[in-house]
């Protein structure tokens, strides 16, 4: 039973509201504290957070920008008295789900929260479920990843611009590999203060340093025995690379503050979009790590570099999208199938995904047009008729998979048509 966590400094209200879920089939907890919460996170499964907006000397906006810092992506909720509404809706503003106001215990909330669990586990299906790539740069980098995913003892640098899928790459090689069973952590090292780096990766001991109040567990044990994935790992402070280095050399490190070494038995992947090397010429990052970080290194290419899988992969998210949104679109007429491939994507796939997401909010018909994806992209529209045509003649062969139990044989049968030319017309419509 996946656990939901109750942030709110009044135990008496904190212990009510998780016996109150409890009551509802629910595994709660509750906690005091912000820090209490970034501690439970540290050595739970959480599936939830429901935090109150004020915390005694923090709130739950500076929680929920730690937790996002850190790579925790599940839903978080506030819970808030009417005075604090306009905190709460800047709460909603920087990522958190929703905002409730008090007293939650109500059938409303109980709907809330079934209906984020619900969404939080189809993401999590998205997320294990990867597109397979048909372009040939990003083929090649496909097979790459299945080579270097099943040697543990290699370090992999992902490189690419930003918005290319690095994380991505990252869940796959977790995926493939023989930890894929243990925790995939991804710490976002560009939000973490710099000052704070050693900290936040290693953990801390009790009186470590001014606020560390208690021991902390730090991101290495986080991830023990599974993978951990430092994004932008070129943010990472000189006095942090040093640390980083000695734990991938030694497989051991000691939390700030400690006096006793922890075993790290980790599968390290760093990402970066930076120039390294020029980092390392600047005097910004150490050439011993870069080697060591540079064992496997991996080159995830631009989308405008793979134009045959752009509309493959916006069916992709589209089918996602419908899920989430609850929707129903059925794919992308011809005109915006003509915008995708002219647009040269600066953001890359996180770009295309937040375009099909949008349009897909916006479609008020069953198909994505023009108007529903707004790239400054000259298309001149097609007339009426062919549109028609094509939509048609896609919905003729989506039934006709679906019917086959997507048996492409029998479903060219069924569409009075030759495999062959089924598989052109998959190719068309972005369905192969």
């Amino acid at each position: 039973m996946e656990t939901i966590l109750v942030v709110e400094d009044d135990r008496t209200y904190a212990r009510t509201t998780a016996n109150w879920l409890t009551r509802n089939g629910m595994d709660a907890r509750y906690v005091l504290s912000a820090d209490a919460a970034k501690e439970f996170l540290g050595n739970h499964e959480v599936a939830l957070v429901l935090s109150d907006f004020r915390l005694g000397d923090c709130n739950g906006v500076e929680l929920l920008e730690w937790m996002r810092a850190h790579g925790y992506r599940m839903p978080f909720l506030v819970m808030t008295g009417y005075g604090d509404i306009p905190g709460a809706v800047e709460a909603v503003k920087k990522g958190a789900d929703n905002y409730l106001p008090k007293p939650v215990q109500t059938e409303k909330v109980l709907g809330v929260i079934r209906e984020l669990l619900e969404r939080k586990e189809k993401r999590t299906r998205q997320e294990q479920t990867f597109y397979v790539c048909k372009s040939p740069p990003a083929v090649r980098l496909q097979e790459m990843v299945r080579l270097v995913a099943p040697v543990d003892s290699l370090s992999v640098l992902i490189r690419g611009a930003s918005g290319t899928g690095k994380e991505w790459v990252a869940r796959q090689i977790h995926t493939l590999c023989k930890r894929s069973d243990a925790p995939f952590v991804a710490v976002d090292c560009g939000a973490l203060p710099r000052e704070l780096a050693a900290s936040e990766l290693f953990g801390y001991k009790k009186g470590a340093f001014t606020g560390a109040t208690e021991d902390k567990t730090g991101m290495f044990a986080t991830a023990n025995h599974g993978t951990l994935f430092l994004d932008e790992v070129g943010n990472l402070n000189t006095e942090t690379q040093v640390l980083l280095l000695r734990a991938l050399q030694e497989k051991r490190y000691r939390p700030v503050g400690g006096k006793e070494e922890k075993q790290a038995d980790i599968r390290l992947l760093a990402a970066t979009n930076e120039d390294l090397e020029l980092a390392i010429s600047e005097g910004r990052f150490r050439e011993d790590l870069f080697h060591r970080l540079n064992e496997f290194p991996l080159h995830v290419p631009l989308l405008k570099d793979c134009w045959e899988d752009i509309i493959p992969l916006a069916v992709f998210f589209l089918f996602y999208a419908n899920e989430e949104l609850g929707k129903k679109i059925k794919g992308f007429d011809r005109d915006v199938r003509k915008a995708f491939k002219a647009y040269s994507w600066p953001g890359n796939i996180r770009e295309l995904k937040s375009v099909v997401r949008r349009a897909c909010v916006l479609a008020q018909d069953d198909w994505i047009s023009l108007k529903d994806i707004s790239l400054p992209v000259d298309v001149k529209p097609s007339d009426d008729y062919r549109q028609d045509m094509e939509r048609a003649e896609l919905e003729a062969i989506v039934k006709a998979l679906e019917t086959t139990g997507n048996d492409r044989k029998a479903a060219a049968r069924l569409l009075g048509i030759s495999r062959s030319t089924l598989y052109l017309k998959l190719k068309k419509y972005g369905l192969n």
